[in-house]
């Protein structure tokens, strides 16, 4: 396998290969790598073996913490004790034979990609990767999705009776409550005092792991923006949307839009004639019948022109679960307050704008006695929640104790005490089962169901780790911990723990250990994600010439394109003869560049196409050979030269002989916009690479295309394109010019810290490869790189999965 990918990165100039010849290589190729992916296949169809997927309507590059809570609460429980995540499945569930978290503190997403080379088994060993948002303190609580109880009594109380799993605690003493005020969650998350508008929107993070439609993402091809650009303030304009959807061939349509002031006054009450089919009206939720849109002519686009229209610059859109509304609408809009998170409960629980309508505002909403919801009704609704938590505050709404919700709302009357404790925690039970919701609607595990199972003792669960890492466990006397000195100790440990155990967690602290030893490399850290940026710039350059004086950089411009769309073009003249400097916008388009145009000729000249040779590049063919063959891009193809006639639906066609195509991703797509370069990604590596033999060269449409095998992984695509992205600096700096003398000195600290850094990771990585070794058979194992969350820089984190079967 090697040696044919020396032989691909040797070529000259593909074009003089013929087609014969690049089948021939491809199915060299196919025999020595597909090998290894058919015993995979083989593997998963066995009886016996449980087996881990991705729900394709859910998003594969994200997750939140209260997700993952989820898929541990079902691969702990199993589908009886807890219902299936919402965004993922674990078939054949009970073969499982237990689930392993491993937890890598101070290490993020950034890290990984940073000593990419270094992580040789997490990059190798676990299929799924999901970004995850920088940790907030209570990272473990939401993770495990259970909640902290006392330990001097097993039996907490609700109202003064009996509560279900130490769920929804109400206390005697009034230090108790109040300490259970600063422990409540909308507390932890917002502060104790009241605070404008601006401190509830959601940020970029909370927008990507709660799948809103955000400029650049796969997910959001084709929407337009709101064109709400002005800078928000305490003082900008709350206007509540909420939208009617029915289902069409095309999958959810929009049917009706509702736009309410902050005075209540209805700006927009529209209904809209879908483009498609309608295979279901959805009259029950949504109120729409077929006589209503019968005479009914405006069209999403009417209705988009007329938002941007009303919508003031500085808008602030409020709904509930509004990343719907905006999908629906096919709309992007910055600056969003979500009801629906605003009001949380943790635990991956919502509760429903008719819960909270009444609960909050004693309002009655969506009564069952009409066909139907209202939307601007509903859009009034959440809009007045959102006042409501900004006029009173995080503490008044925690004091709700939403958590206890009852049919009657505890804030506009005394709820009537049941004779019997028991009988209380179970009607509370089941009216929180049937009120809370998860991610689209479903409802979420069992609440407190995992923390029972734990405190009853039924199954093992181990805690490995410093006493200063199992401080932070939550419900601490239902683990069975186990104090480790070293990450060399935890293995040593784990390796006889973890197997008979149903779920354990292990840290691995030496790398926050080491950062915090070393004041040197804490300062560094921040400057880490300004050199990971530079570093994919500069696997997105080429240099090429050289050209003589008076060369046409247009035709230049216009060859290159062929590899891939640029970002930027550039003479150099500090040469003898001039060269031209590409910026690509993506690492493919550079390496393509590299293969196919060195050593071509180009306005006469026979020129040199070559990357930028610095200390940070040396090491790029050996980067962007693992790359390729990275487990989660292997399946993937990266298509460019593509002519501007084609859309991304002629492109599946074209492609689907070769086998079944899941996705044509674009990246950073304008509305109307035809692609120049995309990524197709296939069901199976197989049917990848026959593509990529067979039509790397061919003519479409008297434009020739340009094949290869996907470098970038998802993550690294979403980070590339995310241009706003910037990480804050330390805030420390040195107070006078360094001279010569101390700057060498500066360079060659942060150089030996580089190489120590490099041997923490790569020895972090080991452990968790002698760790994975020693699971059984059928067990889900995650490794967690939980971020980072300071006031010095904000970075997201990475969760790594695997079911661990034989190699």
């Amino acid at each position: 396998m090697a040696a044919n990918a020396k032989k691909l990165c040797k070529r000259k100039n593909p074009r003089q290969k013929s087609a014969k010849e690049r089948k021939k290589k491809a199915k060299i190729q196919i025999e020595s790598i597909v090998e290894s992916d058919i015993r995979c296949s083989s593997q998963e169809q066995q009886k016996d073996v449980s087996v881990f997927t991705v729900n394709a309507e859910s998003n594969h590059c994200a997750i939140t913490h209260e997700q993952l809570g989820e898929l541990i609460n079902h691969a702990v429980l199993g589908k009886v004790r807890s219902p299936p995540p919402s965004w993922c499945q674990i078939h054949r569930q009970e073969e499982l034979k237990g689930v392993a978290v491993i937890v890598l503190h101070g290490v993020s997403q950034m890290h990984f990609y940073r000593y990419y080379l270094q992580f040789k088994q997490l990059r190798q060993k676990f299929r799924f990767r999901f970004s995850m948002p920088p940790p907030p303190d209570d990272f473990l609580l939401r993770t495990f999705g259970t909640e902290t109880l006392p330990t001097q009594d097993k039996s907490p109380t609700v109202n003064g009776t009996s509560g279900l799993n130490g769920h929804c605690l109400m206390t005697e003493n009034d230090s108790r409550e109040q300490l259970k005020l600063d422990n409540h969650p909308i507390v932890i998350k917002y502060g104790r005092k009241k605070q404008g508008l601006t401190s509830y929107l959601l940020n970029i993070h909370d927008l990507i792991m709660n799948d809103y439609p955000i400029a650049g993402t796969f997910s959001s091809i084709g929407f337009v923006q709101s064109g709400c650009t002005a800078k928000v303030t305490d003082r900008s304009p709350l206007l509540g949307l909420d939208c009617e959807m029915c289902l069409t061939l095309q999958g959810t349509e929009l049917t009706r839009v509702s736009i309410v002031n902050a005075e209540g006054h209805c700006m927009m009450d529209e209904l809209v004639k879908p483009d498609n089919l309608i295979l279901d009206y959805r009259t029950r939720f949504s109120g729409i019948t077929p006589m209503m849109l019968m005479p009914v002519t405006t069209k999403l686009c009417d209705v988009q022109a007329k938002l941007k229209k009303i919508l003031p610059k500085d808008a602030v859109l409020v709904g509930h679960s509004l990343n719907n509304d905006l999908k629906a609408l096919k709309m992007i809009h910055p600056n969003i307050i979500d009801t629906s998170l605003l009001f949380f409960k943790g635990l991956c629980q919502k509760l429903k704008l008719k819960v909270l309508a009444k609960s909050v505002l004693g309002r009655e909403i969506q009564s069952d006695k009409l066909v139907g919801h209202d939307a601007s009704e509903d859009a009034k609704a959440a809009l007045d929640l959102a006042q409501y938590f900004i006029d009173q505050g995080p503490m008044q709404v925690a004091k709700l104790n939403l958590e206890n919700v009852k049919n009657k709302p505890p804030v506009r009357q005394n709820s009537t005490r049941l004779s019997e404790g028991k009988n209380q925690a179970n009607m509370l039970s089941g009216h929180l089962k049937a009120n809370c919701k998860g991610v689209d609607d479903r409802p979420c595990f069992q609440c407190g169901s995992l923390l029972e199972e734990l405190c009853m003792g039924d199954r093992k669960a181990v805690a490995l780790g410093t006493e200063k890492a199992m401080k932070d466990l939550i419900h601490q006397e239902a683990w069975h911990k186990i104090e480790c000195g070293t990450d060399k100790e935890v293995v040593q440990k784990a390796q006889a723990e973890i197997p008979v155990a149903s779920l354990s967690l292990s840290h691995f602290t030496s790398y926050s250990e080491y950062i915090e030893c070393n004041l040197h490399t804490k300062f560094q850290e921040g400057l880490l994600h300004e050199k990971m940026k530079q570093k994919l710039s500069e696997m997105c350059t080429v240099y090429a010439g050289p050209f003589c004086k008076d060369f046409c950089l247009k035709s230049v411009e216009r060859k290159f394109q062929e590899c891939g769309s640029i970002t930027s073009i550039s003479v150099t003249t500090e040469t003898h003869k001039p060269y031209v400097c590409i910026v690509y916008e993506l690492p493919e388009s550079a390496h393509l560049a590299v293969l196919t145009l060195n050593g071509s000729i180009l306005e006469g000249f026979l020129i040199t196409v070559q990357r930028p040779i610095k200390e940070s590049t040396l090491d790029c063919d050996t980067v962007l050979r693992k790359l390729e063959n990275d487990i989660t891009s292997q399946a993937v193809i990266y298509v460019s030269g593509i002519q501007q006639a084609l859309t991304k639906e002629d492109l599946s066609e074209k492609f689907s002989k070769f086998g079944r195509v899941e996705a044509v991703i674009c990246l950073g797509d304008k509305v109307d916009a035809k692609p120049e370069d995309c990524f197709i990604k296939y069901g199976s590596l197989e049917s990848a690479l026959e593509a990529q033999a067979a039509m790397n060269g061919q003519e479409v449409r008297k434009q020739r295309l340009n094949v290869l095998r996907a470098l970038t992984p998802y993550h690294l695509q979403t980070w590339a394109s995310q241009r706003s992205y910037t990480a804050v600096g330390p805030k420390t700096s040195d107070p006078l010019p360094l001279d010569r003398r101390s700057f060498e000195k500066r360079k060659e600290k942060l150089s030996q810290c580089e190489g120590e850094l490099q041997n923490v990771m790569r020895t972090l990585d080991r452990r968790v490869g002698r760790l994975f070794k020693t699971l059984t058979n059928n067990t889900l194992c995650m490794v967690l790189l939980p971020g980072a969350n300071s006031a010095q820089y904000s970075t997201p984190g990475l969760c790594l999965l695997e079911i661990k079967q034989n190699p």
